[in-house]
Order: structure tokens, then sequence, then C-alpha cells
């Protein structure tokens, strides 16, 4: 009789997994691999947040988060700093010099307009000297040209850069137009042609309808350069330096925290650290402050006198010229006294205000600067009064009829002096040369005084950059040293 056994299941071999592998699909469904690439990062960020969670964890996330303030930080300033200072430093070598040699060029083509222009109403040629000055006037128009052209190529603003090439290229065209007409006048003039006139009148009127036009366009142009640059570079700055003070709250945050966590006294590293940020903070806004007062306050301040001496220059040598169109085309006296007038008070102003802020300046460098200043400013008051005189005896001689006396006091030259080797002309244009002179001696004071403010911007720039990088690393090194031990304790 057979017997039947009831058997249980048979046990699962140990490579049953195999068997399961080779049933499972190769291919992976779109489900599977977002899971993979989810699931993934999810268990990091659980395992991560699981970390910061713990005591330990919070201490690295607040190092992490400081490192990275202060790093930030540090950087953001030494970074700005560094480009400030770089602009000024294009400021000081590029953009003011060309400034500079804008002014020097419209100067000295409105010099050698008045030269030429003068010597067709005295008697025979010109002189060696003021052959000379006409020549010099000219060279140093050309080579202001170029030097402002260079400037234009070099300066970081170039917002007005290709006007400024443009007007340069346009007076370079128009100077050998005018010396040659100017050169063919005072031939015909040595040869006693009256035509010579026409071709002076010609010249002139280049000169001063095109030309000086240009010039005082590209002189307004450049300061107004440099008036924006020095604007721009001495504001505060707000953004990097609130990025300093942000660094330092959270460094004081953070050791009210570990003093609340640990109740132990103050973090060494923390405290020198703090210490650091507390003077990159207080360097870069002493830093700001003297940039605000060199470069916004002082420099605006400074600048209306040059302006102002200028333009007082310019419309003087203007003024010269009208007085000899007025005798040579026997003009009515009424327009070129009222032109005078003005010129008169331009200059009376712009001297009481290089008096008040040279005087300033001066104070500052000595008395033997303030003494000079006074003395180049009273005699130019001076001049000024004898030039006045002399232009209403002028006037009065042309209304009058009286052409000859009018020559000799435009001129102070007699109508039989002719030679090269004359000096009379010196004699009746004492009083406008020496204005012309003192004027000339002024604006260079008055410049040198408009760089030193330039030049203290950009003092006061100096190592801030490299300063705040540094001290931001040892902040930075100072807090991983404070806490290593707070960090040990854990491991």
């Amino acid at each position: 009789m057979s017997q039947n056994v009831q058997r249980g299941p048979a046990p699962t071999p140990d490579d049953a997994w195999l068997d399961e592998l080779e049933r499972t699909p190769t291919r992976r469904t779109f489900r599977m691999v977002i899971r993979d690439y989810v699931t993934g990062p999810a268990r990091l960020a659980r395992r991560g947040a699981s970390f910061v969670a713990t005591t330990p964890g919070k201490l690295v996330a607040v190092m992490l988060v400081l490192t990275l303030a202060l790093l930030a930080a540090g950087m953001a300033m030494s970074s700005s700093m560094a480009k400030r200072q770089d602009s000024l430093d294009t400021l000081v070598t590029a953009t003011e010099p060309m400034s500079n040699s804008a002014h020097l060029l419209f100067t000295s083509l409105s010099q050698a307009d008045t030269v030429a222009t003068t010597g067709f109403v005295q008697p025979g040629m010109l002189t060696k000297e003021e052959r000379a000055l006409y020549l010099a006037s000219l060279d140093r128009a050309v080579t202001a040209s170029n030097d402002v052209y260079r400037g234009a190529v070099e300066a970081d603003d170039a917002q007005d850069s290709e006007e400024i090439i443009d007007l340069v290229s346009s007076i370079q065209r128009h100077i050998p137009v005018y010396s040659a007409l100017m050169e063919r006048a005072l031939v015909n003039q040595r040869m006693g042609n009256p035509v010579g006139v026409a071709y002076m009148s010609e010249a002139s009127g280049i000169m001063r309808e095109q030309m000086l036009d240009d010039a005082d366009r590209l002189y307004t142009l450049t300061q107004r350069q440099v008036a924006r640059e020095m604007a721009r570079l001495s504001a505060p700055q707000f953004v990097p330096l609130s990025g300093l003070f942000a660094a330092l709250i959270f460094l004081i945050a953070a050791q009210w925290w570990l003093w609340r966590t640990f109740r132990r006294r103050l973090n060494k590293g923390f405290l020198v650290a703090t210490a650091s940020m507390l003077v990159a903070v207080l360097w870069v806004s002493v830093s700001n402050l003297q940039l605000w007062q060199s470069g916004f306050v002082g420099f605006a301040r400074a600048a209306e006198p040059w302006e102002q001496l200028t333009d007082a220059r310019i419309d003087a040598q203007e003024a010269r010229t009208d007085e000899t169109f007025a005798l040579l085309r026997r003009q009515s006296v009424a327009q070129s006294s009222r032109s005078f007038d003005a010129t008169h008070e331009k200059i009376v102003d712009a001297l009481q205000a290089t008096n008040v802020v040279l005087a300033e300046h001066s104070e500052r460098h000595g008395s033997e600067a303030s003494r000079e200043t006074e003395q180049l400013i009273t005699s130019a008051h001076v001049a000024l009064a004898e030039w006045r005189d002399n232009h209403t005896a002028l006037l009065s001689a042309i209304d009058n009829g009286q052409y000859q006396e009018a020559v000799v006091l435009l001129t102070g030259q007699e109508p039989g002096d002719e030679g090269a080797d004359s000096v009379a002309g010196e004699v009746g244009a004492t009083a406008y040369r020496q204005l012309d002179a003192n004027l000339q001696e002024l604006i260079a004071i008055s410049r040198v005084s408009t760089r030193e403010y330039i030049t203290a911007s950009l003092d006061a720039t100096r190592l801030v950059s490299g300063a705040v990088a540094l001290l931001s690393l040892l902040a930075v090194l100072c807090i991983w040293i404070g806490i290593r031990h707070r960090i040990a304790e854990y491991l």
C-alpha cells in the first residue's frame, strides 16, 4: 500500500536572484530614469538637512556662510577700488592733459590770429619778436591738437571721443589753409599791396568762424569729460561698502550665536576677524570721504577760476583783434566799445574769483605762493586799467578820423618807424601783453591747483584695494582657526 508523503516547497537556490535579473526587462522606462535622478539628490538633501540639524552641522553651515560673505564683500570692494584707481590714473595721465591741450590749442590759435592781424596796422613788417610769437603759437596749436587726439584715444570715457576726434581733424585741416592765406597776406603787406588786407581778412574769418568755434567746442567737451569723470569717481561706493557692513554684521551675529550655543567666552579668532573687517570698513569709509572732498568739492571749486580765466583770456585776445579790425575797416566804435566792456567785466569777475580760490590754495602752500598770486592779480588789474584807457583813446581817435593817432595808440609805433629791429611796438601793446602774460600765469597756477585735487583723489585710493583683500582673507583664516576647537569636540 502506497503511502502519500506530503513534501514542503523546495529550498530556493542561492543564485535564484540571477534568474530574477534575467527576467527583469533590460529596457528602462522614463519613470525609472526620472526616479533615479530625483531620488539620488533627494537622498543627499535629506542627509544634508539631517546633518545641518545637528550642532556640528550648524557650525559648518555658519562657517561656510561667513566665509562666502567675507570673501564676496572683500573681493567686491577690492575690485571696485582697483577699477576706480585705474580710472583716476587714466584721468591724471590722459583725460586731464587732453583737456589742458584743448585749452592750449584754443589760446594758441587765438593768439596767432591776434599777433598776425595786429601786424597789419603797424608801419613796416612784423618785428622778429612778433614773427617768432606768431610761428610759436601755430606750432603749439599743431602740437596741442596731436595731444588732444592721442588723449581722446587713450581716455576711458568714449562718450565724446568721436566728436573730439572729428573736431581735431577739422582744425588740423584748416591750419595749413589759414597759415597759407596769412603768409600771402604778409607777403603782399611787405610789397605794399593793399590786397594783403583782403587775404588777412579771409584768413582771420576762417580762424574766427571755423577754427576757433571748433576749438571752443573741443575745449568744452574735454572740460566736460574731466568734470564728469571726477564726479563719477568721487561718488561714495555705497554698494560695495554696504557689503562690508553686512559681512561685519554677520560676524557679530555669529559670535552672539556661538556664545548662546556653547556658553563660553568670545572666540579669539572671531574677535580678530571682526577687528580686521572693522579696519577695512573704516579704511574704505575714510578713503571715500577724502575722495569726495578732494574730487567733488575741492576740484569743482578749483576748476571754476581755471575756466573763467581761460574764457577771459580768449575774450581779451578777440577784443584785441576787434581793435585791429575797427581801425582797418574804419568801423563804428559803438559795437567795439560794447564788446570791450563785456570783456572787461568778464576779466574783472575772473580775477576776483581767482583771488578767492587761489588765495585759499596758496595758504596751504606758504606765504611765498600767496604773495606771488596776489602780485599777479594786482598786476593784471593794473594792466587791465591801462588797456581800458588806451582802448578809450583808440576809439576816440577812430571816431574823430585821426587814424594815424589810432595806429600809434594801437601799436605804439610812429608812422616812420619801420624795420625788424624796432622795439617801439612793445610800447603801445605793453598793457595788453602784460595782462595776457598775467592771465597765462594765473591759468597755470589754477591748473596746478586742480591737478593737486585729482592727485589727492588718486592718493586716497592707493593701497586700499590690496589692503581690503588681505584683511578679508585674514578674517576668513581667523574664523576657521578660531572655530577648529569647537569642531574638534565632535570628531
